[in-house]
């Protein structure tokens, strides 16, 4: 119910179309009726219940306003009346039951001294017109244009409103519109796409024009940061975002796959292309020797953190033991990125040092959408589409193949036999099987509908949505992956907005079906091998795997995950705000990975066996903190201070059940002979600290920010479980110097910045600190037991030092925007693992060595509005990164286990590779460079250093507009060294065809070809010249790619046909994802693919499957 203490008598007018310029009824029904019914197949509950309700009621002399609240709770409607306008009401008996509640309301109103209008759910109480003599004066109609600044051009569609009521109009296609009743001294706001939203004083005017300046991108729209929001001009700190429109313009699954080449300083690769596979985030280079590197997630204020109750170190499901093809599920796979209002990538001191010793590889903050006020809004999206694997590798044919093969036995002088080489001696000479094509040839499927249902008033607002998706594979077979997510949001106000509370909570269960292994690595096979016999059996051979029965090895994972969260926030006086934040998220991942005999291999006597793990986290987390701000003239203060208090707690087991009396059964351990438990781990982790922030702003021109923060884990000894993080940013908004402001009229926007701090980081497992037993099976029928790890009380924090000074600018009021940071991060006190010697019984215990790791870059942005007109857009938005790492010191390294491994003063990914000096031209043996001149090739002496990594990477993209069509287009690049070629060393050897690349290979004395001699039999001289090919730099070099990572194009309803339908938005499009890729490297699949279960370090180009080039065509509707 809004009760309105200036009431007038409004409503929503559409003018599109004056009653002269509108359609033939009979077209306007058609058209209502064809574009109605095609969402009603979408989401028919879209429109359910909206107009016919029914309603039964008894009231016997009951106060209007009583039966008012009766008919709200039960129609879903909101009556809007003045604050004094019911004291002349009579009261009212009635007693009905299942009427329309357009009969009920003329009941209600029969005897009463007003009438009523009805907009949507919002009923608006009048006077009759023989009431309203007396009022009318207070009241006028308001008419106008609205037109594009630049040019003059009328806007269509335009928001006109009163703020403060539901009611308005829009714009026609002249921009004209009209506005009946407007009190006299109200404000009309306008609002519109693209464009600055203006408001102005009617001050009795019964003509308002207005002319709207386009939007560039805004320097005061909020910034989400650690516990609170700020603007972009004011923001002291390194912040990157991304909207819900960049998301939303992108097919994917997982949120952190519309990332790539989107925000300076930050690389994400997909593991590879299988449905929910992982990710790997680094923000500003890897800062630790160990696997610890990943960045910390925040969603609505909730830290995620995996099964050991860490936050993620390796952006997958921690299960123990077992995986499918994919190499581990991803959380993110959990989010439905429909539900995602915005990403905020925290990178410097100043953005991070909140979160102390989660925070010194940067922090994702994921805000979901809300709900807002005004008329319940039915919204769908529904897309489907297909994927293709967008470059296979050209390999050679069975003719080429074979005399490869033939070639090489020559060249050995051996002979070839049933053993050694059955693809020239036992099977079909003549047979061809191109095995990208048969393994990777389909064509995967996915399918995704959202509905969301969301709306409130001034003081409650709600929103509710529900999701599916569904993707499949390329693989032959039934492989697939089903998420299903529901979400409820609301929150609301006192009306003296005191007190605010706001509620979420999301669900999500995913199942996943897939091979147990990626069968990409299949592609390579002879291509005469045969999979069948003449009986249809499996045909197995001796050092080669049969790609059927590999998919015949279904992996099966079932993830569930609640994840929940309440925020109060109460003023307890003026400028003094008590926050409370709950959260709470419980997440299980149950998998099973059958190994069927009739998989494996008849000549080894197999049995069936299933793996099974059942891993299940707990996370709470309360975070109370409390907010002052205090202005003085000039000056203003914000203080913060507040504390965490979080506790993970996690187990999980992996078993192995065998004896199975039916391969049917083996989805299950009731069917097992016997059940062997390998692992159950538990893990309780607790976090704990206190934090506070001050900022300082002088006349907006001077800002100091300065962070504290003391934590305490669970995961160091008692002597090292506190630390200290600080930071201190400043910035100086120069261009709000009058004498800048009154010189350089162009200049909208110049800022320095610069900021100092430290951050923390804890990802290491837990209990290093204290001795740990576990199973060692059983001594004389007793369990035994041993030391599983060796404690180190001493082992502390690793700590990140980051320095940074940024620049910001703004040209012709914004149409052009810069952003240029420097920054410097060192980080020490380095957790890894230390290796010991053998007799100690361990092979190594978790230490903080005296490394010191730096990284340092420069990040550019620009963001240009190229033109803008009433009926045609075009902006610009390119950015690019220069990353440099290094170890900068690690005393005592040249006697440590790492000695082989880093340089002071080179990159710490540094690659080792033997040099290529080209074959013998009288062999065709590889040669390679003696570095030590000591007449041998050494793998200790003779790897030079290589320069690895990136110099440079970025991405760019184009958005166009013109009238209701719009064109997004966005290309990452990335130049970097790395792999050139896939060949499989020696070329010619057994059991692997090769690339058609190999086809210029050395056959004579005096050849100039750009391969060495084929040679397939061990011990050889030649085969031996083999050994360092494959890690040298004959393989290594230029491995940059530039990709098309996606591309939009929609097409949106005009006005006057949404007015028709009665709806707000209507549009159809069609996007894709991996759309082309310009790489140095033609012999792999993908650049950016990484080995499943490997080092979480960015994709090589390593054979695995690619993510898929998708393109998807789908509906969005607004109701």
């Amino acid at each position: 119910m809004l009760l309105i203490k200036s009431w007038s008598q409004l409503h929503f007018q559409p003018t599109n179309a004056r009653p002269s310029q509108r359609p033939p009824a009979r077209k306007a029904a058609l058209w209502h009726a064809a574009l109605r019914s095609l969402c009603v197949v979408i989401f028919t509950f879209c429109t359910l219940g909206a107009y016919a309700q029914k309603i039964s009621l008894t009231a016997n002399d009951a106060p209007l306003e009583k039966v008012f609240r009766q008919i709200e709770k039960q129609a879903g409607v909101s009556f809007i009346y003045g604050q004094h306008q019911l004291e002349k009401a009579v009261h009212v008996t009635i007693a009905v039951k299942q009427e329309e509640l357009d009969a009920v309301l003329k009941l209600v109103f029969a005897n009463q001294p007003f009438t009523y209008s009805r907009s949507g759910n919002f009923i608006a109480i009048r006077a009759k017109e023989e009431q309203r003599t007396g009022m009318q004066a207070k009241y006028i109609t308001v008419r106008g244009t609205v037109t594009d600044a630049s040019n003059g051009q009328p806007l269509p569609s335009v928001s006109v409103v009163v703020p403060g009521t539901p009611f308005g109009a829009m714009t026609n296609e002249k921009g004209e519109y009209v506005i009946n009743q407007v009190p006299r001294n109200a404000n009309l706001l306008f609002s519109y796409i693209s464009y600055q939203s203006e408001t102005v004083a009617v001050r009795e005017r019964t003509t308002i024009n207005m002319a709207l300046q386009v939007l560039t991108k805004s320097l005061d729209e909020a910034v989400v940061i650690g516990y609170g929001t700020t603007t972009k001009r004011m923001n002291t700190g390194s912040v990157s975002s991304i909207t819900a429109e960049e998301i939303g313009k992108q097919p994917v699954a997982n949120p952190l796959a519309a990332l790539p080449g989107r925000v300076p300083g930050m690389q994400i690769t997909q593991q590879n292309g299988l449905p929910g596979s992982a990710a790997v985030v680094q923000i500003r280079g890897q800062g630790s020797l160990s696997y610890g590197n990943l960045p910390l997630y925040v969603i609505d204020g909730v830290p995620f953190t995996n099964f050991s109750g860490a936050q993620p170190v390796n952006d997958n499901l921690n299960a123990w033991g077992t995986s499918g093809a994919n190499g581990g599920i991803s959380p993110f796979s959990m989010i439905n990125p429909d539900d995602i209002e915005r990403m905020d990538i925290l990178k410097d001191a100043d953005a991070t040092a909140i979160y102390g010793a989660r925070g010194a590889n940067g922090v994702i903050l994921i805000t979901t959408k809300k709900g807002k006020a005004g008329r319940t809004k039915f919204n769908a999206n529904v897309y489907t589409g297909t994927g293709k694997v967008g470059h296979f590798i050209d390999m050679m044919n069975t003719d080429q193949y074979l005399a490869l093969r033939k070639e090489a036995f020559a060249n050995d002088k051996t002979t070839p036999n049933s053993v050694n080489a059955p693809e020239l001696t036992v099977w079909d000479q003549h047979a061809y099987t191109d095995w990208q094509r048969l393994l990777l040839g389909g064509t995967a499927h996915s399918t995704d509908a959202e509905a969301s249902v969301s709306g409130g008033d001034a003081f409650t607002h709600f929103l509710f949505s529900g999701g599916y998706h569904r993707e499949t594979t390329v693989f032959p077979g039934n492989f697939n992956d089903q998420r299903l997510t529901g979400r409820i949001s609301a929150d609301h106000s006192s009306a003296n907005r005191k007190l605010y509370v706001a509620v979420t909570a999301n669900y999500s269960n995913d199942k996943t079906l897939l091979p147990t292994a990626d069968v990409t690595s299949y592609y390579n096979l002879p291509p005469n091998m045969p999979l069948k016999d003449s009986t249809g059996k499996l045909v197995w051979v001796t050092g080669y795997t049969n790609p059927l029965a590999a998919l015949k090895r279904n992996y099966n994972g079932t993830t569930t995950n609640l994840m929940t969260n309440a925020n109060i926030r109460y003023t307890i006086i003026k400028n003094l705000n008590l926050k409370v934040n709950l959260g709470y998220t419980n997440t299980q991942l149950d998998q099973v990975s059958p190994m069927p005999a009739s998989t494996q291999n008849p000549q080894n006597n197999p049995t069936s066996y299933a793996y099974f793990t059942t891993n299940k986290s707990q996370n709470y987390i309360v975070e109370p903190t409390l907010d002052y701000s205090y202005d003085v003239q000039k000056h203003h203060f914000n203080f913060l201070a507040g504390g965490t208090i979080q506790r993970s707690l996690s187990n999980g087991n992996y078993l192995t059940a065998s004896n199975y009396s039916s391969e049917a059964l083996m989805s299950s351990l009731i069917g097992a002979g016997l059940v062997t438990v390998n692992y159950n781990n538990y893990f309780d982790y607790k976090y704990a600290s206190l934090f506070g922030r001050v900022n300082y702003n002088y006349d907006g021109k001077y800002l100091v920010n300065a962070t504290f923060r003391r934590d305490a884990s669970s995961r160091f000894g008692p002597d090292n479980q506190f630390a200290n993080f600080a930071a201190l940013g400043a910035a100086w908004i120069f261009s709000q110097e009058h004498f800048i402001a009154d010189n350089l009229k162009w200049l909208s926007l110049g800022k320095i910045r610069a900021s100092y701090g430290s951050t923390g980081n804890d990802q290491i497992t837990n209990y290093i600190y204290i001795p740990l037993l576990s199973s060692a099976g059983t001594y004389q029928g007793q369990t035994a037991l041993s030391r599983a790890t060796l404690p180190n009380e001493g082992v502390k924090w690793e700590t990140t030092r980051k320095l940074e000074f940024g620049l910001e600018l703004g040209f012709l009021r914004n149409r052009i925007n810069f952003t240029g940071d420097y920054y410097r991060n060192r980080s020490s006190d380095q957790l890894l693992a230390a290796a010991l010697a053998t007799q100690s019984g361990y092979n190594s215990y978790t230490v903080n060595l005296p490394a010191v790791v730096q990284n340092t870059g420069v990040e550019l942005e620009l963001t240009t509005l190229n033109t803008k007109t009433a009926s045609f857009g075009w902006t610009t938005t390119f950015n690019i990164t220069f990353p440099k790492n290094k170890l900068i010191s690690f005393p005592g390294l040249a006697n440590s286990f790492y000695a082989t491994s880093y340089i002071v003063g080179q990159p710490i990914d540094l690659q080792r590779k033997y040099v290529y000096l080209g074959y013998d031209k009288t062999t065709g043996a590889p040669q390679f460079q003696d570095l030590n001149h000591d007449g041998a090739i050494d793998y200790n002496n003779d790897r030079a250093v290589i320069p690895p990594g990136t110099p440079y990477f970025g991405g760019m993209g184009n958005t166009f507009s013109y009238r209701h069509w719009d064109l997004s287009i966005f290309f990452q690049y990335n130049h970097r060294k790395g792999s050139t070629n896939n060949v499989s060393s020696p070329i010619g050897s057994s059991r692997a065809n090769q690339n058609v690349s190999v086809l210029d290979r050395w056959r004579a004395a005096g050849d100039d070809a750009a391969f060495p001699v084929a040679t397939t039999t061990a011990g050889t001289p030649t085969y031996l010249a083999y050994t360092p090919y494959s890690n040298s730099t004959a393989l290594w070099g230029d491995a940059s790619y530039l990709k098309l990572r996606s591309a939009s194009l929609s097409y949106s309803l005009p006005t006057k046909w949404l007015t028709k339908i009665r709806g707000s938005n209507f549009r159809v499009y069609a996007e894709g994802q991996n759309l082309f890729t310009w790489m140095k490297n033609k012999y792999i699949f993908d650049p950016e693919t990484s080995v499943p279960g490997g080092p979480p370090g960015l994709g090589t180009g390593n054979i695995a499957m690619p993510p898929l080039r998708t393109i998807v065509f789908g509906i969005n509707c607004s109701f």
